[in-house]
């Protein structure tokens, strides 16, 4: 069963990326609005070894944004699951956004929000078939 962290620290914008989970049958997702309980988040995984397959992390967001919490995860959690899916979902529409999230090892793509129905299953399905 896939597992899914969303880190995002707009309720909306949540709002709406459940609503696309619970259409493609997602059931596993855990939600956290801010970078620091993201890593509480992580060390609860790690504690228990039980890491999400596919994170979709914001950019921005206020106090530690995603290009911050990627490092850290990258620095501190990344070795325990070092197949999960990165996917930086966002509002931003600028270039050198991109090109830093892409730079990270962990980051398997940089989306526009809103997220489809459409993208999760083809990226569920990867997944999937990757961990056969």
């Amino acid at each position: 069963m896939i597992k899914i962290l969303l880190l995002d620290d707009d309720e909306l914008a949540n709002e709406l990326v459940v609503f696309i989970l619970k259409l493609a049958g997602v059931k596993n997702y855990d939600i956290c609005t801010s970078g620091q309980d993201g890593l509480k988040y992580l060390d609860k995984c790690k504690a228990e070894n039980d890491f999400p397959d596919i994170m979709f992390v914001d950019v921005n967001m206020p106090g530690m944004n995603g290009f911050e919490f990627i490092e850290l995860y990258e620095k501190d959690y990344r070795s325990y699951s070092p197949d999960a899916r990165v996917i930086m979902l966002t509002n931003s529409v600028l270039a050198k956004e991109k090109k830093h999230a892409v730079g990270f090892e962990s980051v398997y793509d940089f989306w526009n929000k809103p997220l489809t129905q459409q993208r999760l299953i083809k990226l569920i399905e990867t997944v999937k078939a990757d961990n056969l």
